[in-house]
């Protein structure tokens, strides 16, 4: 029987969408940094551009031939930036150019038999990954959670495809900025600050007395 890891604390048994979306979001967040930290130490001595070519590379692996617009289109990046990272793998003998039987003009990018090599390698290493981190996860445990994950993915795609490219163009919320205080400049004129004025007593009997 498998050892069976602790159930998480996030959401509990019950709870309703309303708490359930904000915990989903944070677990979600957590999930990416946590992936990017994993790719980052397998980059190791890499640049953020080979990072990149390698990404358009597994997405080709998996989805088969196509066009460098439905790359740029499938990855949300702009054209001209997959067109360079693709001419670059063409280059390293990673992809090439194959005529599009649909349009004798255009050309689609499919994997070499170098760049199958490089991706076998990758999904291995992910594979023993993902294999330690489900290690204590019996297999209806996997099963619904592969199923769900997709189920996720999924709808997360139909969003993206919905908001189309001027939900991209959007910027990211402004940081709020907190106010310095201002640093008096040497020899500026410091501003007045009024003193109080002394209350006067109340006149008292003798006092009226002498005034009169």
């Amino acid at each position: 029987m498998p050892h069976h890891a602790p159930a998480a604390t996030g959401a509990a048994p019950g709870a309703r969408r309303g708490d359930l979306l904000p915990v989903l979001g944070e677990e979600v967040a957590r999930s990416v940094r946590t992936l990017h930290a994993l790719k980052s130490q397998d980059a190791r001595g890499s640049t953020e551009a080979d990072r990149a070519m390698h990404t358009v590379l597994l997405v080709v692996a998996h989805t088969g031939d196509q066009r460098v617009g439905e790359l740029a289109e499938r990855l949300g990046t702009d054209p001209s930036t997959i067109s360079r990272q693709t001419a670059e793998l063409v280059r390293q003998g990673l992809l090439e150019r194959r005529r599009d039987p649909d349009d004798g003009r255009a050309s689609r990018l499919a994997v070499t038999a170098a760049g199958r090599a490089v991706v076998a390698t990758t999904l291995e290493r992910r594979h023993e990954r993902l294999a330690r981190a489900v290690e204590s996860w019996d297999d209806d445990e996997l099963g619904t959670f592969v199923r769900l994950l997709t189920r996720f993915t999924d709808g997360l795609e139909q969003v993206r495809t919905e908001a189309g490219p001027a939900a991209a163009a959007q910027p990211c919320p402004a940081l709020p900025r907190t106010a310095q205080p201002r640093t008096a400049q040497p020899g500026a004129a410091q501003p007045r600050i009024a003193q109080p004025r002394a209350a006067h007593p109340h006149p008292t009997a003798s006092t009226e007395q002498e005034n009169a």
